[in-house]
């Protein structure tokens, strides 16, 4: 089958390897065997070829998430053969072979059940959505509990998620007031269109006194930090007394957080959380309602940019290099 193996780390975009003779895997019971149609990309992916992902044994084909047509149902009657189904996390691409590949086997638990996709959701439409959606989602509903009476920071705006967030915290969690943030002032706009009420524009990693100026000094009470360590104590700072952040993304690449002076940061009542996605659960989350609601135009998609698979490593490496605004995503055919 056709497959894009990693097979060492840390190596460039560029080291990723297509080929057309990966042995496709055998169904077995417990796992749905998909025909993977398309395929989003994640930043733990690129994490994962840059070496920060430890316990990983290469060579591996990459790959958090996929959609396509069910082939084999591992002995379920959940699913039939040519079923749409949406599959994430459970180990894929780290465990084993993940999405990035013609056929993928994985545990019933990571796979959706059958979706419906409406006329003008096709599979890169579709691939746009399943990582990407419910971990803005999960982020909004379990981590920071947003409500109608919210003002909502996002620390990393023109990220795929922080797209996904914008756009669910207007329309499922009606929150009246989104504040999105990026480095980037050509990516304003289509943060703007994609949900933000308001855009700040980063300047040497600090963004807490614009909150603080046009929140009139109370600062925003939910926050959703993609981009990291290397920020989080002037993301706090731009957060209430009573505020919650929570740290769900990473793409500014610093994973601890040195000299965080958590005392002061978090002072008097302000609660840092976190939120990752393998915690959901894919067969009882809101998939078919956000499909729904992209196809109805009730929510932006955020989908930047669609290539095929044998560019998986020209994907990776303008994602990598921070040009995208929103979602990438690779079709297999």
């Amino acid at each position: 089958m056709r497959a894009v193996v990693c097979s060492s780390v840390p190596i460039p975009p560029s080291g990723l390897t297509y080929t057309t003779a990966h042995p496709t895997p055998i169904p077995k019971a417990g796992h749905v065997l998909i025909r993977v149609k398309a395929f989003g990309l994640n930043r733990s992916e690129l994490f994962t070829r840059q070496g920060h992902s430890p316990g990983i044994q290469f060579p591996r084909v990459l790959g958090i998430e996929c959609v396509g047509e069910v082939a084999d149902a591992g002995g379920s009657d959940l699913w039939k053969a040519g079923d749409k189904v949406a599959a994430m996390m459970g180990g894929m691409g780290r465990q084993f072979d993940g999405g990035y590949a013609e056929y993928t086997l994985i545990p019933h638990k990571n796979v959706s059940l059958p979706m419906t996709l409406p006329s003008n959701i096709g599979w890169a439409e579709f691939a746009a959505i399943p990582e990407t959606f419910l971990t803005a989602w999960g982020t909004l509903d379990r981590s920071l509990a947003l409500s109608s009476s919210d003002t909502l920071l996002i620390r990393g705006g023109s990220t795929s998620v922080g797209m996904a967030a914008a756009t669910l915290a207007k329309t499922l969690f009606s929150c009246p007031r989104v504040i999105s943030t990026t480095r980037a002032e050509a990516k304003v706009n289509a943060i703007k269109a994609g949900g933000a009420d308001e855009v700040i524009l980063e300047v040497d990693g600090k963004v807490s006194e614009e909150v603080m100026r046009i929140t009139s000094g109370k600062g925003v009470n939910k926050c959703i930090e993609l981009v990291g360590g290397s920020v989080l104590a002037d993301t706090c700072a731009g957060v209430g007394p009573e505020g919650v952040i929570s740290m769900v993304g990473c793409v500014g690449g610093e994973w601890t957080v040195n000299g965080f002076d958590h005392f002061t940061a978090l002072a008097p009542h302000k609660r840092l959380a976190v939120f990752a996605s393998w915690s959901v659960e894919l067969q009882s989350s809101p998939l078919q309602k956000i499909v729904d609601m992209v196809a109805s135009g009730k929510m932006n998609l955020g989908l930047d940019r669609v290539f095929k698979i044998e560019q998986t490593g020209e994907a990776q490496e303008y994602m990598e290099a921070n040009r995208a605004t929103g979602k990438v995503v690779c079709v297999v055919d």
